[in-house]
This record gives structure tokens, C-alpha cells and sequence, in this order.
């Protein structure tokens, strides 16, 4: 996503056009009621929600999401436990609409914005950047190391048809990736049960540049958009970290000048903060890593449903940055 050329009116326009019978002008009516006073979109909206903020001193946020998006509230419980620093606290008040109807919730404003709006990869701002990269990667560190103390239990039948979604999705992506994934891939596919090894943990779908809040100095303030999350095996959403390693342009993918000092920063921190790991262990975690990466990567995204397998070049950029070189 580059932020140099987002509308925040023209993608709620999109989003009310595309989504929803509802009107934008009867959300915020919506919204007033439940947290009063006038209410305000917040400036990145997502693609499936319409997001405001209100309440005295506008603290609360009121999101309305569309069918395809809705959160699952026990899935936010449990990591509104985990990640007790991290995830803000939101209530359901049911819908709004009777055909395509809308889901409300209210949860808390937290400060900070988007990660991505924070970048800064001038020749001037490039000094403050690299330090507030540092205190962002720390503690994407200690979120992930707080969702492996956090494990779940799940019963032998949830794990067996994981094994399977994810294995018809790899098979899927195998048959239909171009020849420079399958090397790869393959090796993902090989090695899928190690990945059943790990951790269950509550796992963000979407953790991406826009749902990852920071304050001023870098530190992460809030983590949000859990209408993706799920029980999945640990490190399948580590293609977080890549993402604030680099930057996509028209060019293709750019790792920062330090991203191994943060690479090497990241797993210092983890690795401390669960109490360290065998090397066997780190292997298991490359491959879900890996596993996740084309997940995500190889498969267009609608919503909380993995799409088409990815087609052209331009589709594939992100694949081509992270998955051609082995795990």
C-alpha cells in the first residue's frame, strides 16, 4: 500500500458502494448513539470496515464491518489475553441493516498511527527512523514471544483438517505458481507436519504496515483488524517482520541498509523473552514462516477467504521478494 496516494474518502466511498446497503450517514448516526458526541473517520480505513472515532475527548473507536469481515469474539478474547498490552478491548453491538447487513463494534482508541505512516526513508529522517525501527522490531519481538507462552490447546481433529486446508492450498499454489516458486515450495510441502510440531497460537491473518500502531518513538501502541485471526501453528504470520525490514515501489522490494541488525535484533529479544529455543525448533518455525509467506503471497486476499492463485508478475512482487530463496 503506498500512503502517497490513499483517499480516506474515496475508499469509505468504495467500501459503502460495494459492501453494504447501509448508509454511511446512518453509521454515524449509529456511532453517536453509542459513544456520543460527533463522530470522525480515522485516516486509513480498511477494505471490508468503516471505521470512526467519538466518545468525550473522541477516545472510543466504532467499527462496522462488513459480512465477509466480521471478528470472531471468542478468537478476540483470547487475545485480548495474550497480548494484554497490545489489543484493544472491543465489545459487539450487534448489526445495523437488513440486506448486507453491517457488524458494530466499539472498542478503545489507542494512540499512535499506522506503521506506515511513520516511515521516513529520506536522507534527513533517516537517523530517527532506524532508531524507532529498532523499538518497533523489539517489540514485535515480544508480541510474537507472547503469543508462544500463550499457546492453545486444540484437539487432534482441529489440527488433522488444518493439515489438510493447508496442504490442498500448497498443492493448489504448486500446480499453478510459475517454475521459479516450485524449488521452494516443494520443500514447504515436504516438511508441513513439522510445522504441526510448534506452538498452537492466536494468529493475526492481516498483520500488516496498517494495522500495526506505533507512537512517536516507535514503540508499538496497539495491534488491530483481528477479523482474520485464528488458532494456527506458531510463526505463520512472520512475514510481519519482513514487511518492516523494506518497502515495496514501482521497483520491486528494497530491504532497508540494517535489516539484518533488526532480523538479528527480533530473534535476540524472542528468543530471550520465551527462555531460548533448539536449533531443531528454529528449523520447524522457518518452514510455518515459510508456509505462511505463500499463504499470503500466492493467493489473492478477499477478506478472510484465500482467493485466486496469484497470476502475473505484478501480483507476484511480494512472492518474488520472499519466496525464491529457500526457507
Amino acid at each position: 500500500m503506498s500512503i502517497d496516494f490513499y483517499s480516506v474518502e474515496s475508499c469509505i466511498q468504495h467500501f459503502f458502494d460495494t459492501s453494504t446497503t447501509v448508509t454511511r450517514a446512518e453509521c454515524d448516526m449509529k456511532a453517536a448513539s453509542l459513544v456520543g458526541g460527533s463522530v470522525t473517520p480515522v485516516p486509513i480505513q480498511g477494505v471490508w470496515s468503516y471505521t470512526v472515532t467519538g466518545g468525550p475527548d473522541q477516545a472510543d473507536i466504532v467499527q462496522f464491518r462488513a459480512e465477509r469481515s466480521k471478528l470472531d469474539m471468542a478468537n478476540m478474547r483470547i487475545a485480548e489475553l495474550v497480548h494484554t498490552k497490545d489489543v484493544p478491548r472491543c465489545k459487539y453491538y450487534g448489526q445495523i441493516g437488513s440486506q448486507n447487513p453491517l457488524s458494530i463494534y466499539v472498542m478503545e482508541k489507542r494512540d499512535g498511527v499506522c506503521y506506515i505512516q511513520t516511515r521516513d526513508t529520506s536522507w534527513e529522517g533517516k537517523a530517527e527512523f532506524e532508531m524507532r525501527q529498532f523499538r518497533t522490531v523489539g517489540d514485535l519481538a515480544r508480541f510474537f514471544a507472547a503469543a508462544w507462552r500463550g499457546a492453545q490447546e486444540v484437539s487432534p481433529s482441529t489440527v488433522n483438517n488444518l493439515h489438510k486446508e493447508f496442504e490442498s492450498d500448497l498443492n493448489r499454489l504448486f500446480q499453478r505458481l510459475p517454475d521459479r516458486f516450485s524449488k521452494t515450495l516443494n520443500l514447504v510441502r515436504q516438511n508441513l507436519p513439522r510445522i504441526f510440531t510448534l506452538p498452537s497460537v492466536i494468529t493475526h491473518g492481516d498483520l500488516n504496515e496498517t494495522n500495526i500502531l506505533v507512537d512517536n518513538a516507535g514503540h508499538i501502541s496497539g495491534v488491530i483488524d483481528w477479523a482474520e485471526s485464528n488458532i494456527y501453528p506458531f510463526g505463520m504470520s512472520l512475514w510481519a517482520l519482513e514487511n518492516l525490514l523494506g518497502y515495496m515501489d514501482s521497483n520491486g522490494w528494497h530491504y532497508y541498509g540494517n535489516a539484518q541488525e533488526l532480523r538479528d535484533e527480533f530473534w535476540r529479544i524472542f528468543e530471550t523473552d520465551i527462555g531460548g529455543i533448539q536449533e531443531d525448533v528454529k528449523v520447524n518455525i522457518r518452514f510455518a514462516r515459510m508456509t505462511g509467506l505463500f499463504l499470503r503471497y500466492g493467493f489473492h486476499q478477499d477478506g478472510a477467504v484465500r482467493g485466486k492463485v496469484r497470476d502475473t508478475d505484478v501480483a507476484l512482487r511480494y512472492a518474488d521478494a520472499f519466496c525464491t530463496e529457500g526457507i
